[in-house]
């Protein structure tokens, strides 16, 4: 049986394509009158070479307060901005690895529903970036609501084909 989600978290990176999944939840929480969890996730440097692993004594340069208390000041200034009027909001700003993060704070936060964004990468950039959306959505411990760039529009083959390759 389908319930209302309770808990819906929206990951962010603080990008406008990000705002617009953001808007999405947004609906949803008003829907539903959900809870809603806003996550920033703060991800570690790369190596530009990927073989060389950092002893453990080298400590982590950009897991700190100030850059946690700047990314919970952003967070501030967005749900102010955007979500002024939503009556429970939460929140957070995390280090880690952001698709593994987002999915651990939706286990441990007992969340119903994640609504993310994706940037739509294709081809080699998204072989060499990944995709956190398709990360999240692989391990998610709930239900995943992906929101698809607005600006790259859906091509339905059916309609882009030649009339003769058209099915009836």
């Amino acid at each position: 049986m389908l319930t209302s989600p309770k808990r819906i978290l929206w990951p962010t990176d603080f990008s406008p394509l990000s705002l617009y999944g953001g808007r999405h939840a947004r609906w949803l929480c008003e829907l539903f009158g959900s809870e809603l969890h806003v996550v920033h996730v703060i991800a570690p440097p790369v190596a530009p070479d990927f073989s060389v692993a950092l002893p453990a004594e080298i400590p982590i340069v950009y897991a700190n307060d100030e850059v946690r208390q700047a990314c919970r000041a952003r967070l501030a200034e967005l749900v102010q901005e955007h979500f002024a009027g939503l009556s429970n909001v939460v929140c957070e700003a995390l280090f880690g690895s952001p698709w593994a993060t987002v999915c651990g704070y939706a286990e441990q936060a007992g969340i119903d529903l994640i609504v993310v964004a994706t940037h739509g990468r294709t081809g080699l950039r998204h072989v060499l970036i990944g995709s956190t959306a398709e990360r999240i959505v692989q391990h998610a411990p709930c239900p995943v609501l992906v929101v698809k760039n607005p600006q790259k529009d859906f091509a339905d083959p059916r309609r882009t084909a030649p009339a003769a390759d058209r099915e009836p």
